[in-house]
């Protein structure tokens, strides 16, 4: 005959089963906290380990990723786990070259792999404007105008829209009244300096009576308001660069001093640095520079300017006069970094930067090294990323993400004697022997792309699918060539 189990019993069962499912849930709950955090049994180890996230992007899209030679089974974008140490990576689609890299994780972070580029396996160069000569040429930094002179002597401006398919080409000729025309018997030249950042201004060098020189700003959507700011306020200058938001607003160098222009006030300021020996721009209107050796204080510096500063701040003054110094300023997830090249030495800190000469700049040192040789040139990336130190044919970037120095030897036997472009925030573009050939920031996946006359711009189209750059023909003529990178 059933008798119905006693309350103590009925009691102690559901303290069990309570218990259970408890433990149970703790359970499953702290193996999906371990499982986010990356942890997983390694099979080679015969334990459980911390591994890291890898994200994977690509340029197109849709490309298998095999890690150490296990196929992931989702096409890109996608993501997947490894464990700490040294992994291979393969990224393959159909009718590209294949991706791969090396890379190290580390536990419990998240490796950033969004910058693959795929290249084409055949790559075919096809003219889409042809010109007589070419003589100067600047690409536009939003990438959407290339400008092109042909006859320097000739107010005349090309202008090529790369973010239109079509690549319609337009003619703008300079008024007469915005530059100065040469005494009889002598000659002139217009030369491109550099585009504001939206692809509305230009900068344009005029050279005449052998010694003189002017700088205009050309207004590509009406050519009417070309401004020429050495005959409307009477300066000098050596070096004129936009401001990075307002393109209304020029720095300019003036002899050692560097000033302010307002172009709809046409106005100058005071000088806002003295005794400057070179100088660029951080964020969008912060004066970074070097002075020139003080006689006196038996010194040269190195700081910076910000609008709404009674005066520049230095951050750091050196006694050697022979040695060459650079400085450069950038921001990365809001952590203001500092680099700076002295002779083969180089500092890279991160910190707050003094508002005064009271404030004591709370900057940490990131990086302290040798580099062979030094530095001709330094910069941040614009992504903020990358400190780029450049001499030459070689470039050593410190990444700033993953606290990592690489040095890669640019290919070609003719010598750099400028800057390596960066065509995305990710990838450099070398011209030497005539040839565009990019490297990844770490110098691996080198791509060979097309011929051209080395000097002139290469630009990648907005969306990615061209790369354009000037080529010369055996007959001579020149022209604006594009290959397509995304099929």
């Amino acid at each position: 005959m059933y008798h119905p189990p006693s309350k103590r019993k009925q009691l102690i069962r559901q303290v069990v089963v309570y218990t259970a499912m408890s433990v149970t849930i703790i359970l499953a709950v702290t193996a999906l906290v371990f499982i986010m955090l990356g942890y997983d049994f390694n099979k080679k180890d015969g334990r459980i380990e911390q591994g890291g996230l890898l994200q994977f992007i690509t340029s197109p899209a849709g490309a298998t990723v095999t890690i150490d030679g296990n196929m992931l089974g989702s096409l890109t974008p996608s993501k997947s786990t490894a464990f700490m140490g040294s992994h291979f990576i393969a990224i393959d689609k159909l009718g590209y070259k294949t991706w791969q890299k090396s890379v190290d994780v580390i536990p419990g972070s998240i490796l950033w792999l969004n910058y693959a580029r795929l290249i084409p396996t055949t790559l075919t160069p096809k003219s889409v404007a042809d010109f007589t000569t070419v003589t100067s040429t600047a690409s536009s930094p939003n990438n959407t105008w290339i400008a092109v002179k042909e006859d320097p002597a000739t107010p005349e401006i090309r202008l090529v829209n790369v973010d239109d398919k079509n690549t319609p080409l337009t003619t703008l000729t300079l008024p007469a009244a915005s530059y100065t025309s040469p005494e009889l018997g002598k000659t002139q030249s217009f030369t491109f300096d550099t585009w504001d950042g939206s692809g509305r201004y230009l900068i344009v060098k005029h050279a005449y009576d052998d010694t003189k020189t002017e700088w205009l700003v050309v207004d590509r959507q009406d050519i009417s308001k070309t401004k020429n700011i050495t005959a409307v306020l009477g300066i000098d200058a050596s070096k004129v660069l936009f401001h990075k938001t307002n393109s209304r607003i020029l720095f300019v160098q003036i002899g050692a001093d560097i000033r302010q222009v307002d172009l709809d006030a046409d106005t100058l300021s005071r000088p806002l640095v003295t005794n400057v020996s070179e100088f660029s721009l951080s964020g969008s209107s912060t004066v970074v520079y070097v002075t020139h050796f003080d006689v006196d204080k038996k010194v040269r510096s190195i700081g910076y300017y910000q609008a709404g500063n009674d005066k520049p701040i230095t951050l750091r003054s050196f006694t050697e006069d022979a040695l060459p110094l650079h400085v450069s300023i950038g921001t990365y997830f809001n952590e203001t970094y500092l680099a700076v090249t002295y002779g083969d030495s180089v500092d890279i800190l991160k910190g707050v930067l003094p508002k005064n000469d009271i404030e004591i700049a709370t900057l940490g040192t990131v990086a302290s090294f040798k580099l062979a040789g030094g530095a001709q040139w330094l910069s941040i990336s614009a992504n903020g990323r990358f400190v780029t130190m450049q001499s030459a044919g070689i470039y050593t970037i410190y990444d700033l993400e993953i606290n990592k120095m690489t040095t890669t030897t640019l290919k070609g036997s003719t010598v750099a004697t400028k800057e390596l472009p960066w065509i995305d925030d990710y990838t450099l573009m070398s011209d030497k022997d005539s040839v565009v050939r990019l490297y990844e920031f770490d110098g691996a996946n080198q791509q060979d792309i097309m011929s051209v006359v080395p000097g002139f711009s290469v630009s990648l189209s907005p969306n990615g699918a061209y790369l354009y750059g000037i080529s010369k023909t055996v007959s001579g003529i020149y022209q604006l060539q594009r290959v397509q990178l995304i099929i």
